[in-house]
């Protein structure tokens, strides 16, 4: 069922056993996952089925350190979106951010959980090993493509090859062509679903305790209209993306002065993004050309490729993590004449030929406490204090990258990709923009000393509160974090299964009215 806090009265206590904030690519995959083996779940959502900026208004944070990218009026894949709004990285509606998501699937690799001695706290406290059935399973689900297949085909072995000869690795990940959203894969679903109620326009402002302090007894809920309402539940699970997590436990803090799951000082640290430029150029090489068609960025769906440096130059000159993404640009009209009058021979896909390619460059955060998220005095319409947001690097970033960059041109040059032009501004912290890709605000640990969740995702010093996100990421490496994302809910989701008690009392999703 789908239904609307204004279609509640005001105070209604809603009951049920399982709790899930947010409708994004995290929270509907728990919901319908629990709700598929007979759990009784309500998912609460902040926005509602069509966009509204009111609402999305509530995002808004005080940027203390660099800034995030800047809107994008002409931004072609939020086109629903207002012009003034498009290039929001994080969207309040039913659905969440899975609504303006590009659609590209990777997960991450064995060493991207095993850490490096050079980069300190780049560990998980899990391993490649927890996640691989998670990935295999959400895979088939969803129908992702194989990449484990395509990582052995015949052409990409050949082109992982030629480049690793010249000190680079080659990554790949799945596009799909019609990007997943949540709120069209589990939409009829939810609305049919007797054991799900789906609650939209319902604001998490605060999570009450018990008097120990250990157990979320309520989630109050307001709207934009003044309504309130009150939610209840036996496990409660925040899977609204990393700045909104931090921001209701660090509210929560009636009981508890510094928030809940902050006994360390711990929440809001550690936050990371990737840097992004997209501003470069390459001029093709041979080695393109011999291996066109596994450049192409379309027709979707594909497998399309990345390149690196490799593990042993990363660890020889302690480099950080980094990504380079080539995307064909297409000889226009003009172009073409050009090249037909000086007598060269066409260099083409299976789309066209192709005049040049463009470089997008993705690196990696080295991850420290001072790159944080605070409350700070302003408030929002529902009386929230906002994020004040301190997204601030280190020296091994302002060392990193220009190394990085130095080797990998050399790099991309010999082994016959091409020449590379990064302009007049080329890569480095100031030149750089996010990647929509916030991470590692409640960062997962094997102790309440060095995070705020443990390895099954429960907040420390709570025994029902879990997160799940990319807010729980230790470390994040350099290309999108959806997939794990998506493989973290679903082991959550059977971990709750095979560990949670039946319901004691009477079954079933209840109202208790304001008396």
């Amino acid at each position: 069922m789908i239904t609307d806090i204004l279609d509640f009265d005001e105070h209604t206590k809603l009951q049920g056993q399982i709790v899930v904030v947010g409708s994004g690519i995290a929270g509907a995959e728990l919901a319908t996952h629990l709700t598929r083996q007979g759990r009784e779940v309500i998912l609460l959502e902040s926005g509602r089925k069509q966009f509204d900026p009111s609402i999305q208004a509530l995002n808004d944070v005080v940027f203390r350190g660099k800034r995030h990218r800047a809107l994008n009026p002409k931004a072609t894949y939020q086109d629903y979106l207002p012009p003034g709004l498009r290039g929001v990285s994080r969207v309040r509606q039913f659905g969440g951010t899975s609504n303006v998501w590009t659609g590209k699937w990777k997960y991450f690799q064995p060493w991207d959980f095993e850490g490096r001695s050079w980069i300190a706290n780049s560990s998980w406290p899990i391993g490649f090993a927890d996640m691989l059935p998670y990935y295999q399973a959400v895979a088939k689900d969803y129908g992702f493509g194989d990449l484990e297949a395509e990582a052995m085909r015949s052409e990409i072995v050949a082109f992982r090859s030629k480049v690793a000869a010249g000190g680079l690795k080659l990554g790949n990940s799945y596009w799909e062509k019609t990007p997943t959203r949540t709120a069209v894969r589990f939409g009829e679903e939810m609305r049919q679903s007797k054991n799900l109620t789906v609650v939209l326009g319902a604001t998490v402002t605060e999570l009450k305790l018990d008097p120990s302090c250990q157990r979320v007894t309520g989630v109050v809920c307001r709207s934009l209209e003044g309504r309130e309402i009150i939610v209840e539940g036996g496990t409660v699970i925040l899977a609204i993306g990393a700045f909104e997590t931090a921001r209701i436990l660090l509210n929560s803090d009636r009981q508890l002065p510094t928030g809940i799951g902050n006994g360390s000082g711990l929440v809001g640290r550690f936050y990371t993004d990737h840097l992004k430029h997209y501003k470069g150029r390459l001029k093709p090489g041979s080695l393109a050309k011999e291996f066109a068609c596994e450049l192409q960025y379309g027709p979707k769906p594909r497998f399309c490729v990345s390149f690196a440096l490799d593990d042993a130059t990363q660890q020889a000159y302690e480099l950080l993590e980094h990504s380079l993404y080539l995307q064909p640009v297409y000889e226009r009209l003009m172009g073409r004449l050009r090249r037909t009058l000086q007598g060269d021979r066409p260099y083409r896909d299976g789309n066209g030929p192709i005049a040049s390619y463009r470089v997008k460059f993705i690196s990696e955060q080295f991850p420290h406490k001072d790159s944080c998220v605070t409350l700070g005095q302003e408030c929002d319409s529902l009386g929230m204090r906002k994020l004040e947001v301190n997204w601030c690097f280190t020296d091994h970033e302002r060392r990193s990258l220009p190394k990085t960059l130095e080797l990998l041109t050399q790099r991309v040059e010999q082994v016959g990709l091409g020449t590379i032009d990064f302009g007049e501004e080329p890569p480095s912290v100031e030149t750089m923009t996010d990647a929509a890709h916030q991470m590692g605000i409640t960062r997962m640990a094997s102790q309440p000393q060095e995070g705020v969740v443990d390895t099954d995702c429960r907040v420390f010093g709570t025994d029902n509160l879990y997160v799940v996100g990319a807010a729980v990421f230790p470390v994040g490496p350099t290309y999108s974090p959806t997939y794990t994302i998506l493989a973290l809910a679903r082991r959550l989701g059977q971990h709750l299964l095979q560990t949670m008690l039946t319901s004691s009392g009477s079954s079933g999703i209840q109202l208790e009215a304001a008396s």
